[in-house]
């Protein structure tokens, strides 16, 4: 009941700011969860928006979208329980946490898969992402929205030593996602796996909990992690992504034009969010 009264206060709150379109004169309302606290940051914030006014444009109106950002109605497993039982229509969640009850992502995870960006688009918008996605509503009920990216290619960084090969990854202590291929990884490199919530990776790093860490270039330099960390290799060797779950049950109960004007608006937002992150990884390189 706490949490329950807790998400109704969220709600509220959030649509204080995100509240109804103009028109007033919309058949269904969409809500998503954006828990990251990384929705405020360019990256996430500019594809959202864009997913919502692409949203509502293409159903004439018919569909309002209202994102709720910043956690306000908590993290990502309450926001999928809150999706499974249609108090919201969806939730942002990354690759780490898909993979603790859908293994079959991680397939993505494999170190150093992708040669580069063309190439992950390529197989992620193509038959074998469609067959990923397939697959997840298949087992869960739930749809993934689009494949976004999460920043880009994971590069390493650290305040030990510089990292030239394998062999200067032993005994390092690098923070890592929740996800297994990404913890099996670090440590099959020499390294130690630690498990630090995103809110208190700057202090762990500062206070030397952990030695360093892994993330794109962007979701490096936006929390100003550079302050504590000295070196850094742009390695790639995971690449990751982010998406918005949704109902499937709920997503088949919309007219066929609605449901095409939620895809067309996923394309589109996808492709943004794309294009951001290369951009700021560029520029911080």
């Amino acid at each position: 009941m706490r949490k329950l009264l807790l998400v109704f206060f969220g709600l509220c709150l959030a649509g204080s700011f995100f509240g109804p379109t103009a028109s007033g004169s919309a058949e269904i309302v969409m809500k998503i969860s954006l828990p990251s606290p990384m929705v405020e940051w360019t990256q996430f914030n500019e594809p959202y928006a864009v997913l919502k006014s692409e949203i509502e444009k293409r159903s004439n109106g018919r569909i309002e979208v209202q994102l709720y950002p910043a956690g306000v109605l908590g993290d990502m497993t309450s926001g999928v329980e809150q999706v499974k039982k249609g108090i919201i229509q969806g939730v942002q969640v990354g690759d780490g946490w898909i993979a603790n009850h859908f293994p079959e992502i991680q397939v993505i995870s494999i170190p150093y898969i992708f040669q580069d960006r063309d190439v992950a688009w390529k197989v992620l918008d193509g038959p074998f992402g469609k067959e990923l996605m397939d697959a997840y509503v298949k087992k869960t009920g739930l749809r993934l929205l689009h494949l976004t990216e999460n920043g880009g290619f994971r590069c390493f960084s650290n305040n030990v030593r510089e990292i030239r090969s394998v062999t200067d990854m032993k005994g390092l202590k690098i923070r890592v996602m929740p996800n297994p291929a990404h913890q099996e990884t670090v440590k099959a490199m020499g390294a130690l796996p630690v498990t630090v919530d995103w809110g208190e990776l700057y202090t762990a790093l500062q206070t030397k909990v952990a030695d360093g860490q892994e993330n794109a270039v962007p979701t490096f330099l936006v929390p100003k992690l550079y302050e504590v960390q000295k070196f850094m290799t742009l390695d790639g060797h995971f690449y990751s992504i982010n998406s918005v779950i949704i109902q499937d049950k709920w997503y088949k109960s919309l007219a066929p034009e609605l449901q095409r004007a939620i895809d067309q608006a996923a394309f589109v937002s996808t492709t943004v969010n794309r294009g951001v992150c290369t951009a700021l990884e560029q520029k911080g390189i």
